[in-house]
């Protein structure tokens, strides 16, 4: 995992423009479809003339087009908006502009799914702006969740944590050492699945295959910045290559 650097709100979601804000509290106010399903506007709403939203075009920006958790290139199509703290157990955060991240189906869909810190499961956690207008539990102040009431039993959030702070991959035997509890959760969560590890493993073998054969290693570096632009996986890439490297330092790179 990388760090991510969060970027200004879209203006649709923009709490500080009077409309914007204006139109977020009326979004909350008329917040579920006839199915019961918390309308979708972060794919519907603010396309300005395009074609795509651009709460999706600014969430894959700041991303640079990858998934937030397993690091794989996505793009429009195949990206889910993840709620960090899911929308369905708190919907009065399905617009917060924090509380969005982009990552593929994979990820959102069959391995986040609606995880929810049990600290605050059952809360009514609100944005800011619908203080005056729904009763709540907690305002959503990021910091205060994180750092003080969900601290231990959350998933690392690659916006707000480093993740090196959390986790440290092994590239010789294919995992992630977690170093803190979040950093273990987020590991069990995302890391521990044995296609994951086949995935890596491949990995490990093409990066090998590169370093062995390769002499040039800005010839290597070209090739690999090719890879990871069209599949992504910049951080365990780089920590495969950082390790074939020093093998073939030692002598051990013909193993």
């Amino acid at each position: 995992m990388n760090k991510i650097h969060r970027l200004p709100p879209p203006d649709c979601l923009n709490d500080q423009i009077s409309d914007s804000k204006q139109k977020k509290i009326e979004f909350y106010q008329d917040l579920w479809d006839k199915s019961g399903k918390i309308k979708s506007r972060w794919n519907s709403t603010c396309k300005e003339g395009g074609l795509v939203s651009k709460i999706r075009q600014t969430l894959l920006e700041l991303s640079n087009k990858t998934c937030v958790y397993c690091g794989v290139k996505i793009d429009n199509s195949s990206m889910d908006v993840d709620h960090y703290l899911p929308s369905s157990e708190f919907p009065y955060l399905a617009y917060c502009w924090d509380n969005l991240l982009p990552t593929c189906k994979k990820c959102n869909q069959n391995i986040k799914s609606n995880f929810c810190p049990q600290s605050l499961a059952g809360k009514k956690i609100v944005e800011p702006i619908l203080e005056e207008h729904f009763e709540q539990d907690l305002i959503y102040d990021k910091a205060h969740l994180l750092t003080s009431i969900a601290k231990d039993d959350r998933l690392i959030e690659p916006t707000y944590d480093n993740p090196k702070d959390h986790l440290e991959f092994n590239p010789e035997f294919y995992f992630y050492e977690s170093k803190t509890k979040i950093g273990e959760l987020t590991r069990v969560k995302f890391f521990k699945h044995k296609e994951v590890i086949s995935e890596w493993e491949k990995l490990s073998q093409f990066i090998h295959a590169l370093v062995q054969k390769i002499q040039d290693k800005q010839v290597i570096l070209e090739t690999l910045k090719l890879y990871i632009e069209l599949h992504g996986q910049e951080y365990v890439c780089l920590k495969f290559y950082e390790y074939w490297l020093k093998e073939q330092k030692d002598g051990r790179i013909d193993r």
